[in-house]
C-alpha cells in the first residue's frame, strides 16, 4: 500500500507558544449562534491560554481568531454540552472548561464586527462550581438517561468521583475495592454506564444507578462485569455502531482494542509503532444497516494510519512534530477534515489527498579525491586516537592535564573564632562550643577553553566547608577564579584525618576526561588545645625518627601549639570535639632528650589518628624536600622492605583491644538497626491492613473499635521511628569512633619495618573512611578481605592448608556472616603483623654486631647516617658488605610496649620461618660454603633459609 502526505488546508500557531498541550486541550464544537453554522476550533493550554478559531478559508486570518484569553488557572478539559438549565434553544451548547479546583461553564456570544474587523466571540460566566480535592478529568453525558439536558462527572486525583446536576445537586462516591489510580473514566448512554481502567489494569463497568445511590443507601457495590486489559491506556471512547450495542474504543500502550458495552471483546489489535493519539467515529448513522467505524490513529512518527474497525484501509505521513490531539471537524468549505494540534501549540487543519509521500535522496559530493589531503587528515585523526588510548606515559598526560587546569589549594595554619553560624547554619549543638575554625583559598586558572569543569571539595566527616562544589560551564581560556573558603566543625563527632581533598574534574579539548586532585592539612588547633601532659596512659605508642633531615623535635610537628624556639620535651593535647562532660580527651607527646624517639599516649583511641598524621605526614614532607631519596609511586618490588622505616619507624605495637571494642559497638548497633527495621515493617503492614479494613467498612457498620486500632497503631509507628533515628544517630557516632581506631591501625602498619607490598596490601584491606549500606554493614565488606588474608595472604598460619578445601569451606558459609569469626581473624591479622615487624626488627639486630665489624676493618668507616640514606641498596643487594642501622633501643625509658609477648620456638616453626638465622654470609668463604650446599643451623620445611619472597608468596593472589 502506498504512503501519502496529509495535505495541510489551514494552520495556525497558537498565541501561548511556550504552553504545554495535550489531548484534552483539543475541541471542535457547534455553539448554534448562526444558522449555517460550522464547527468552531477550541485550543487550551497548561498555562491558562484559551483560544477560538473559526477558519474562513485555506490560509489563516487574523479575522479567523475570534477569542483569546488567559484564565487564572491551568485548563485540563474542554467541554461542550448542555450543562445549564435555562437553555431554551435545542442547539445552543455551553463551553464548560476544567480547572484544577474548579470547573466554569460558559455561555459563548457572538459581537458583530465593524467595517473589516468581522465578528468577535466573548464568553459569559454562567456558573462555577469548586472542588475541595484536585481534579484529574471529566465525563459528561444525560446521566439517569434523562432528556434535554446534560450532567458532567468530575475524576479527581484520588480517584473520587464527583457528580453536578443542573440544579446545583452535587454528591460524591467512591469505587469500590482498593484505591483507585486517577484513570479516563467514560460514560456510556445506551446503558447509562461508567468505564474505568482500574490499578489492576481491568476494564470496569458500574452502573449509574449504583454509583449515585452509593451513599444514600450506605451499602456496598461490585462491577457489572470487568475484564483485564493487561496494559495502561491512552485514551478512550465511546461510539455508538449499532441501536443494539455502544462499542468501546481503546488506545492502549501498543494495542488498539475494542469491546461491547456488554464487556465482549471485538478485536484487539497489535500496534507496531508507538501511538500517540486517536480518534474514532461512525460515517452515517447508527441505525442504517451501512454505517462504518472508523478510526485514526497518529503514531510517535508522526504518520496517520486509518482503520475500519480492525482492517487498516489508508496510510499518509504528517508533518513533524507528531500531534498530541486529532479530531474530525466540518470547516468552512471543508467537510470531514482532520485538526490536529502538537505539543508546541501548532493548530493544523488537513484532509488526506492523493499527494505521495517521496523521499528525496541528498546529492552525492563527488568531488575529485586528493590522496595528499586524505593522508593528511587520516594521519591528524590517528595522532588525536594514540593522544586519547595511549597511557603507557600517564606522567605526561597527567601533566598536560595540570597545564590546562591549574589549581592551587592551601589552609591557613591559624584558626578563627569569628565564624557566622547563622549564615552558614551551624547545628545550635555545635555553635554553643564556640569551636574555631580554619580558612582556605582555592584558585582555578583555566588555560584552555573547557565546555564544563566541576570541583568537589571532600572534607573529613564532621567537618564542612562554605562550598563543597563550584560548576563553571562554557569556560573561555585564561579564566581565573579565586574561591575563599570556611572550614568549621558541624557535628560533634571524633575526627580521624585532618586531609581536605580538592577534585577537579573536566573534560580535554580534545575530549578525553581529566580528574586532578590536590589536598591540604587542616590546623590541628582547629581540634586540640594545649594542657598539661600526662604521666601515664593506657596505650602507648612510639615512633622512631630515622631520617637525618628531620629534626625530632615536638615543635617540627606541632608548631601550632609550641614557640619557633621551643625545647618543650613534654606537650599535652586536649581533644575539643566532641568536647564530652564526663570524659576529658587527652593525649601526651614525649620527645626523647638522647635519642630521635618520640612517644605518643593516650587512654582514648579516637585521639590518636590526628596525631599520628601529622608526624608521619611532616616526616615525609621535610625527608622529601631536602633529601634525593623519592618515594616513587612505582611497583614495590618483591623482598623490598617498606621504604617508609628510612625516614620513620613505628613500634611492633598494635592496640589491638580497644579497635575491636569500637568494631563491637559498631556490629551491635548494626543489629539494632536491622531489628528496629524490621519491627517497623511489621507495624507499616499492620497499619495498611487496618486502613484496607476500613476502608472496605460500610457506613452502617461500627468503625470505633477499628479507628482505635489505626490510631493506637500509628502512635506505635511513630514511637518505634523515633527510636530508630536515635539508633542511627548512635550508629553514626560510633562509626566515627571506629574511624579513629582502624586509622591508628593504618598509621602504625604504615610505620611498620615489613616488607613493602605487605603494608600496601593491608592498609588496602582496612577501608576508611567506615561506610556502611542498607544491605551490607562494614563488617560483613571487610570480612572476604581479612578472611583472605588469613587463609590465602602472607600473614596465613600455615602453607600446609589446602587452598581449594578452603575455598570450598568458605563457599557454603557465604549466605551467612558470623561475626565472631570475622573478629577472630581480625584479632589474629594483627597480632601477626606485630610478630612479623618484631621478627624483622630482630633479625637486623642479630646482624648489627658483624655488619659493624665489617666497618671497623674498612679503611674509610661509614658514618652512621649515610648507612640510613643507604638502606635502600643495601636491602636491594644482599652481598653488599655494608653494614646496616641497628636496632632501636626498645629498653630505654621510653619503651612502648612494657609487656613484650615471648615467642614461642613451636609457634614460629608452624608459621615456616626461625627467630634466628645464623651469622650473616656477608664474606667470601662464607658465599662458597653456601655454593656448595652447606646451610644455616636453621632452616625450614623446605630446608633452605626463608626469604621475605617465600614468606609472603601467597600475596601474589593481589599483585
Amino acid at each position: 500500500m502506498s504512503l501519502f502526505n496529509v495535505c495541510s488546508w489551514w494552520s495556525a500557531q497558537c498565541g501561548d507558544t511556550f504552553g504545554d498541550y495535550d489531548v484534552a486541550s483539543l475541541l471542535c464544537a457547534r455553539f448554534g449562534l448562526e444558522a449555517q453554522e460550522k464547527d468552531y476550533i477550541i485550543v487550551g493550554s497548561q498555562s491558562g491560554n484559551l483560544s477560538i478559531y473559526y477558519p474562513h478559508s485555506n490560509v489563516f486570518e487574523a479575522t479567523d481568531l475570534l477569542l483569546e484569553t488567559q484564565l487564572v488557572a491551568p485548563i485540563l478539559g474542554l467541554y461542550a454540552g448542555k450543562f445549564s438549565g435555562n437553555v431554551r434553544n435545542e442547539n445552543v451548547n455551553q463551553l464548560g472548561v476544567l480547572l484544577p479546583n474548579a470547573f466554569v461553564i460558559y455561555n459563548v456570544q457572538s459581537l458583530s464586527g465593524l467595517a473589516e474587523y468581522g465578528t468577535q466571540l466573548k464568553l459569559q460566566q454562567l456558573a462555577e462550581h469548586k472542588f475541595q480535592r484536585v481534579a484529574f478529568s471529566m465525563c459528561q453525558g444525560h446521566f439517569g438517561q434523562v432528556k434535554g439536558r446534560e450532567f458532567f462527572c468530575v475524576v479527581h486525583l484520588d480517584g473520587t468521583l464527583t457528580f453536578y446536576e443542573q440544579d446545583g445537586i452535587s454528591y460524591e462516591c467512591r469505587f469500590p475495592g482498593q484505591r483507585s489510580l486517577p484513570a479516563p473514566v467514560v460514560y456510556c448512554e445506551r446503558t447509562d454506564s461508567f468505564f474505568r481502567l482500574s490499578a489492576t489494569w481491568h476494564l470496569q463497568c458500574y452502573s449509574y444507578q449504583d454509583l449515585s445511590h452509593s451513599l444514600v443507601t450506605k451499602s456496598s457495590y461490585q462491577p457489572i462485569w470487568s475484564q483485564c486489559i493487561g496494559e495502561g491506556i491512552l485514551d478512550m471512547h465511546i461510539v455508538q455502531l449499532k441501536e443494539s450495542c455502544s462499542y468501546i474504543m481503546i488506545l492502549g500502550e501498543r494495542n488498539f482494542i475494542c469491546l461491547d458495552d456488554n464487556g465482549k471483546f471485538n478485536f484487539i489489535l497489535k500496534l507496531d509503532y508507538a501511538p500517540k493519539c486517536f480518534y474514532s467515529f461512525v460515517v452515517g448513522y447508527y441505525w442504517e444497516p451501512g454505517a462504518r467505524l472508523i478510526t485514526a490513529i497518529v503514531s510517535d512518527a508522526a504518520k496517520l494510519h486509518i482503520y475500519e474497525e480492525a482492517n487498516i484501509i489508508w496510510a499518509a505521513q504528517w508533518q513533524q512534530p507528531a500531534p498530541v490531539a486529532i479530531q474530525r471537524s466540518n470547516v468552512q468549505s471543508l467537510a470531514g477534515s482532520i485538526v490536529t494540534l502538537t505539543a508546541t501549540g501548532q493548530l493544523t487543519v488537513g484532509y488526506l489527498g492523493a499527494q505521495p509521500y517521496q523521499f528525496q535522496v541528498l546529492p552525492l559530493n563527488i568531488e575529485e579525491l586528493s590522496f595528499a589531503e586524505a593522508h593528511k587528515q587520516l594521519q591528524q585523526l590517528e595522532d588525536e586516537i594514540k593522544e586519547s588510548v595511549d597511557i603507557r606515559d600517564m606522567d605526561a598526560l597527567n601533566q598536560q592535564a595540570a597545564d590546562q587546569v591549574r589549581l592551587s589549594f592551601s589552609i591557613q595554619r591559624e584558626v578563627f573564632d569569628d565564624l557566622d553560624t547563622l549564615l552558614l547554619d551551624v547545628p545550635a549543638d555545635v555553635a554553643v562550643k564556640e569551636l574555631p575554625s580554619a580558612k582556605g583559598l582555592l584558585k582555578v586558572k583555566v588555560k584552555a577553553e573547557l565546555a564544563e569543569l566541576q570541583v568537589v571539595i571532600k572534607a573529613p566527616s564532621g567537618v564542612r566547608c562554605s562550598q563543597e562544589t563550584l560548576s563553571l560551564v562554557d569556560v573561555p581560556a585564561g579564566t581565573t577564579r579565586e574561591l575563599p573558603l570556611d572550614f568549621y566543625m558541624a557535628e560533634l563527632l571524633h575526627i580521624h584525618s585532618t586531609r581536605v581533598e580538592v577534585f577537579a574534574s573536566f573534560v580535554s579539548p580534545r575530549g578525553i576526561p581529566r580528574v586532578l586532585q590536590q589536598s591540604a592539612c587542616l590546623p590541628l588547633s582547629m581540634f586540640y588545645r594545649s594542657c598539661q601532659p600526662q604521666k601515664a596512659a593506657g596505650i602507648k605508642l612510639t615512633y622512631t625518627i630515622t631520617s637525618k633531615h628531620v629534626p625530632p623535635k615536638l615543635v617540627t610537628f606541632f608548631s601550632e601549639f609550641l614557640e619557633v624556639d621551643s625545647e618543650a620535651q613534654a606537650l599535652g593535647l586536649q581533644l575539643l570535639c566532641p568536647g564530652l562532660d564526663k570524659i576529658t580527651e587527652v593525649i601526651t607527646v614525649v620527645a626523647a632528650k638522647n635519642s630521635n624517639r618520640v612517644r605518643i599516649q593516650s587512654d582514648c583511641v579516637e585521639t590518636f589518628a590526628m596525631i599520628l598524621e601529622r608526624i608521619v605526614d611532616t616526616t615525609m614532607q621535610l625527608d622529601n624536600d631536602a633529601s634525593l631519596l623519592k618515594m616513587h609511586k612505582k611497583k614495590p618490588k618483591r623482598g623490598v622492605l617498606n621504604r617508609c622505616v628510612e625516614r620513620i619507624m613505628a613500634a611492633p605495637f598494635i592496640p589491638t583491644q580497644p579497635i575491636l571494642h569500637r568494631a563491637d559497638v559498631h556490629h551491635e548497633t548494626q543489629q539494632n538497626i536491622r531489628k528496629q527495621t524490621e519491627q517497623l515493617d511489621e507495624l507499616w503492614q499492620q497499619f495498611k491492613t487496618l486502613q484496607r479494613q476500613l476502608q472496605e467498612q460500610t457506613e452502617s457498620e461500627p468503625k470505633e473499635a477499628l479507628t482505635m486500632q489505626i490510631e493506637a497503631n500509628y502512635d506505635h509507628l511513630i514511637l518505634e521511628g523515633d527510636k530508630l533515628v536515635e539508633i542511627r544517630r548512635d550508629e553514626h557516632r560510633q562509626r566515627s569512633d571506629l574511624n579513629c581506631a582502624v586509622a591508628l591501625a593504618k598509621w602504625i602498619i604504615h610505620a611498620l619495618n615489613l616488607e613493602e607490598r605487605v603494608v600496601n596490601v593491608v592498609n588496602s584491606v582496612l577501608s576508611v573512611p567506615v561506610e556502611d549500606w542498607t544491605e551490607l554493614s562494614w563488617e560483613e565488606s571487610m570480612a572476604p578481605g581479612i578472611d583472605m588474608l588469613h587463609h590465602f595472604g602472607p600473614l596465613m598460619r600455615s602453607k600446609s592448608t589446602s587452598t581449594h578445601g578452603l575455598l570450598d569451606g568458605n563457599t557454603s558459609n557465604r549466605d551467612s556472616f558470623d561475626y565472631s569469626r570475622f573478629r577472630r581473624h581480625f584479632a589474629t591479622l594483627f597480632d601477626r603483623i606485630v610478630r612479623l615487624a618484631s621478627s624483622s626488627t630482630d633479625e637486623q639486630a642479630a646482624k648489627q654486631t658483624p655488619a659493624t665489624e665489617q666497618t671497623v676493618e674498612q679503611v674509610q668507616p661509614v658514618p652512621q647516617l649515610n648507612e640510613i640514606g643507604n638502606m635502600q641498596r643495601m636491602l636491594g643487594d644482599k652481598k653488599a658488605p655494608v653494614p646496616r642501622a641497628g636496632k632501636p633501643n626498645l629498653s630505654s625509658s621510653l619503651e612502648a610496649v612494657e609487656d613484650e609477648e615471648e615467642y614461642d620456638e613451636e609457634d614460629l616453626r608452624d608459621m615456616g620461618y626461625r627467630k634466628d638465622y645464623g651469622p650473616a654470609a656477608g664474606a667470601e668463604g662464607d658465599e662458597k660454603e653456601q655454593k656448595k650446599g652447606k646451610r644455616s643451623e636453621w632452616v625450614n620445611e623446605d630446608f633452605e633459609l626463608p626469604t621475605t619472597e617465600e614468606l609472603f608468596s601467597d600475596l601474589g593472589i593481589w599483585w
